[in-house]
């Protein structure tokens, strides 16, 4: 039996197989290479989409905030807001050089009017002027109306945007919203309440009037198909069916409507205003003296006249107490007043330029003049 071979030796003779080359084990997979360890020693923490995410909207909310700011400050501090000026028995509010005043509206201390394309708000109380719109990325507005608590107008890109928005401002809280797209505008706003009434083109050619519930929702009323100049007291909404009438009224709670029974003139239509079951109206001639103010139950008719031989009429106002219009008188107007049974008229004021707007409410009215010097707003307590 053959020594026990040594550690390393290969067996003896011929027929032994030569040695085999040892082979090496095959090396571990190669684990790719991780961030290094923190100075401290602590294992690095790996990278956390949902913080990635966090971070993203962390930076789009910096930057509408930023634009909003940017927003807020142009409006500010570009934007030229009118003076006020209180006065012994009222306000005057002037507009910048080169502004045009227009779409006047007043319910208790709660007044509104457009200054160009803006909109602003003044709570006679406090005699501070707000700038409520356009929006951000608008451009054009019209008229407003104010109600005890609303404030509503339409905003758009350009004039004749067939997209025009329904913009609601509560004064209580001080917020406003885009209420809904109203189309093509046909007519400005009227506001009674939280019921707003309108005529627009939701789709081309087809004007309607509509209204809505600003107070909440977002739905729109159809009222009546064809164009109006709508105007509204509580559920009662009339409108005149062109420049010089007819009327036509509907209650929207029962959806039952009927003409107004009234005796038109031939002249265009200054004004048309509603309280309660009242509605009042201005009609001015292309002859000198031709101007009048009526009145009439819009259920019954009953038409009489309140003012008549009126120039250069504008308005009227009427709030269900006292009606309030101007007239041309001499080189500048006068502000009338007839009260309880429109019986004769009182003189309110006397002014030095051309009055083309009235509003009453209470014991306050205000009108819009234009003069020499500009634009303004005047608020005054009516005479008792």
């Amino acid at each position: 039996m053959p020594d026990a071979l040594r550690p390393g030796q290969a067996p003896a003779g011929p027929s032994a197989p030569p040695a085999a080359s040892p082979v090496a084990p095959a090396a571990p997979p190669v684990a790719p290479a991780g961030p290094e360890p923190a100075a401290d020693g602590r294992p690095p923490h790996r990278p956390s989409w949902l913080r990635a995410a966090l971070w993203s909207l962390i930076i789009v909310a910096a930057g509408v905030a930023l634009g909003g700011a940017g927003y807020r400050l142009e409006r500010t501090h570009l934007i030229q807001l009118p003076s006020v000026a209180r006065t012994a028995d009222g306000l005057v509010i002037t507009a910048q050089p080169g502004h045009e005043l227009s779409g006047l509206g007043l319910d208790g201390p709660r007044l509104v009017w457009q200054d160009g394309a803006s909109i602003e708000y003044l709570d006679t109380t406090d005699g501070r002027v707000l700038l409520l719109g356009p929006g951000a990325g608008m451009r054009v507005t019209w008229e407003p109306a104010v109600s005890d608590r609303f404030a509503v107008w339409f905003e758009a890109e350009r004039q004749a945007s067939l997209a025009a928005q329904l913009v609601v401002y509560d004064t209580l809280t001080g917020r406003r919203r885009a209420f809904g797209d109203v189309g093509s505008v046909r007519s400005f706003p009227a506001l009674s309440g939280d019921l707003a009434v309108w005529c627009s083109a939701l789709q081309l050619g087809q004007p309607q009037i509509l209204g809505a519930r600003v107070g909440g929702g977002s739905r729109f009323l159809s009222i009546a198909d064809g164009d109006g100049a709508p105007v509204v007291s509580g559920g009662l909404v009339v409108w005149a069916a062109g420049w010089t009438g007819p009327f036509y009224a509907e209650d929207v709670t029962s959806g039952t409507q009927w003409p107004v029974t009234a005796s038109l003139t031939s002249g265009r239509l200054t004004g048309l205003a509603l309280s309660g079951r009242t509605l009042v109206w201005g009609q001015q001639g292309k002859l000198g003296g031709s101007g009048v103010v009526a009145a009439a139950d819009v259920d019954a008719g009953g038409q009489q006249t309140v003012a008549s031989g009126a120039t250069g009429l504008a308005g009227p106002s009427y709030d269900g107490t006292t009606v309030v219009w101007a007239a041309s008188a001499g080189s500048g107007s006068k502000v009338l007043a007839s009260r309880p049974g429109f019986g004769g008229s009182t003189t309110v004021a006397t002014v030095d330029g051309h009055v083309t707007e009235v509003a009453v409410s209470g014991d306050s009215v205000a009108w819009i003049v234009h003069s020499g010097s500009g634009w303004s707003v005047v608020v005054r307590r009516l005479p008792q």
